[in-house]
C-alpha cells in the first residue's frame, strides 16, 4: 500500500483550539498507558551522544507526547539526570505541557507556537519528533531534515503509526480505551466528559486520525529516499524496534564524527 497524503481533524487550522486541547490530553493518556515508545529510548540516547547534546528540542509535541512516560523511565534508571527536554507545537497544549513540567524538572516548555519547518535559531538541542513526522508531505518532509542538518542539529523521529494490519486493528480499540481514561485524565474537566461520553468528538477524532496516521506514515524505504541527499554530512540510522506490543519506525541522525555500532 503507498503512502496516502490526507488531512487528519485535530491537525486543522480551524479545529476549534478546545477541543484541539481535549484531543492532545486523550493522546497523551494513552502514551502513558501505553509506553510504546521506552524501546527506542536507548538508541535516542546512544544518538545524542554522538550528537554531543544533552538537550531535546521535542517538536509537534501535542500534550506532551511520550516524553512524560520517558523522563520517569531515566529517572528509574537513575541516569541521564541532567537532559533537558523542551516541548513544542504548532498548537501549544499550555495546560498539558504545565502538567508535565510540574512532573519533573527534566521538562520545560515552549509557550509561543513553534512551526517545525520555521525553527527559531535561538532553540537549540537534539530534534526529536514522536508520532507527527507523517504529517509533513515529502517536500515539507525534507525541509525539516535539511533545517536540521544545515543547523548542525542531531534529528530523530520515531512512529508508532504504520500501514499494516496490525496497527490499524489496533486504532479500532482507541474510542474504548479513551472512554476508559477520560475520567482519570488531570486536571478534570466536564467537557472532556461532555465530548467524550455525551457527544464522542475526541474518541472519534482519536479513531479517524489513528487511521489516517497510519496511511500517511513513512515505511523505512520511504525514510531511507528523504535521507539520501543527506548522507554524506551526516550520519544515519533507520528502522524497526520491535520490542513493545506494536514496532515503532525511526529515523536517527547527527553530524559525522565516528560510526557508533547500532544494531539496525
Amino acid at each position: 500500500m503507498r503512502r496516502l497524503e490526507l488531512q487528519e481533524i485535530h491537525d486543522h487550522p480551524k479545529f476549534p483550539n478546545f477541543l484541539r486541547d481535549l484531543v492532545t490530553d486523550a493522546l497523551q493518556s494513552l502514551w502513558n498507558f501505553g509506553n510504546s515508545y521506552e524501546p527506542i529510548l536507548a538508541r535516542l540516547l546512544q544518538s545524542m551522544k554522538y550528537a554531543g547534546t544533552r538537550e531535546v528540542l521535542d517538536l509537534c509535541s501535542g500534550g506532551g507526547g511520550p516524553w512524560p512516560r520517558l523522563a520517569r523511565e531515566l529517572d528509574l534508571q537513575q541516569q541521564d539526570s541532567q537532559i533537558l527536554v523542551r516541548l513544542t507545537d504548532k498548537y501549544p497544549n499550555q495546560g498539558a505541557f504545565e502538567q508535565a513540567r510540574a512532573t519533573t524538572q527534566m521538562l520545560q516548555y515552549e509557550p509561543t507556537p513553534i512551526d517545525a519547518t520555521r525553527i527559531p535559531a535561538d532553540l537549540r538541542g537534539f530534534r526529536t519528533i514522536f508520532s507527527s513526522f507523517h504529517h509533513f508531505g515529502p517536500d515539507r518532509a525534507r525541509e525539516v531534515l535539511e533545517d536540521a542538518v544545515r543547523c548542525r542539529r542531531g534529528f530523530g523521529t520515531f512512529e508508532v503509526a504504520r500501514r499494516s494490519p496490525k496497527t490499524m486493528l489496533t486504532i479500532c480499540l482507541l474510542p474504548a480505551i479513551s472512554w476508559l481514561l477520560a475520567p482519570s485524565i488531570r486536571p478534570f474537566r466536564w467537557s472532556r466528559l461532555f465530548w467524550t461520553y455525551v457527544i464522542p468528538v475526541v474518541p472519534f477524532v482519536l479513531f479517524y486520525d489513528g487511521m489516517v496516521s497510519c496511511l500517511r506514515a513513512y515505511s523505512r524505504q520511504e525514510l531511507e529516499e528523504l535521507v539520501e541527499p543527506l548522507a554524506k554530512v551526516y550520519e544515519w540510522h533507520m528502522g524497526e524496534e520491535r520490542r513493545g506490543f506494536l514496532p515503532v519506525t525511526y529515523l536517527l541522525g547527527y553530524p559525522v564524527r565516528e560510526k557508533p555500532d547500532f544494531a539496525d
